[in-house]
């Protein structure tokens, strides 16, 4: 008879806890949405690198390789074609002369434009060239890295007479090629210019420089 009176107490009792386990299981329910909201939006936010990525292409992707960043000028003409691609901007483009021929020419004239000349080009047109202009007698030599384009250099002394003419491999930085004599001018053209024409050394450049233009 207790027993019974127990199993009766029990089946009365249960449907209690039964109730109780159910407002906690709800409880519990309801407060883990929560959590995992605040999870996925901390997860998926945008970043301020993604953000940027997708408006404005600035910043690639993590996994993704940032290219190397590249520099380019176009350098002006006097007839008003546009020149290739350049690495450094010319101090100033002018005409040059000699004999019956004539080309355009950037001018460079500063320590720094002149490192770089006409380095990382892939062509120069038949009838433009890069004037070397020295604030003294130059007495180094010229070699062609990074350079990818055949060139010929004419030195050119004070009184803008060709000294000597050598012809530059791309890529040679091996050979050395120096005036021969007081230079304070060069000139490269594309490789065979001058010959093509029948350009020697004691030949007279004729050339006229800004009036402005800062020789360092």
């Amino acid at each position: 008879m207790g027993r019974w009176r127990m199993v009766c107490r029990y089946r009365r009792a249960a449907p209690a806890l039964w109730l109780i386990l159910t407002l906690l299981v709800a409880a519990a329910c309801s407060r883990a949405p929560a959590v995992g909201d605040a999870t996925i939006a901390a997860t998926t936010a945008p970043s301020p690198t993604a953000g940027a990525s997708s408006s404005s292409g600035a910043y690639p992707a993590p996994e993704a390789a940032y290219p190397a960043p590249t520099v380019v000028v176009v350098a002006p003409s006097i007839g008003g074609t546009n020149a290739p691609e350049a690495t450094v901007v010319p101090d100033a483009i002018i005409e040059i002369v000699i004999g019956e021929h004539r080309l355009e020419a950037e001018v460079v004239a500063t320590p720094e434009k002149r490192s770089v000349g006409l380095m990382f080009r892939d062509v120069l047109p038949e009838n433009r060239g890069m004037l070397f202009v020295f604030a003294g007698p130059y007495t180094g030599s010229f070699w062609m890295r990074n350079t990818r384009i055949p060139l010929s250099i004419a030195f050119i002394s004070q009184e803008r007479r060709i000294l000597n003419i050598e012809d530059m491999q791309p890529f040679d930085e091996i050979t050395q090629h120096a005036p021969q004599g007081a230079a304070f001018y060069a000139l490269e053209v594309n490789q065979g210019w001058f010959a093509m024409r029948g350009i020697q050394p004691g030949d007279e450049v004729v050339f006229e420089l800004p009036p402005d233009l800062i020789v360092r």
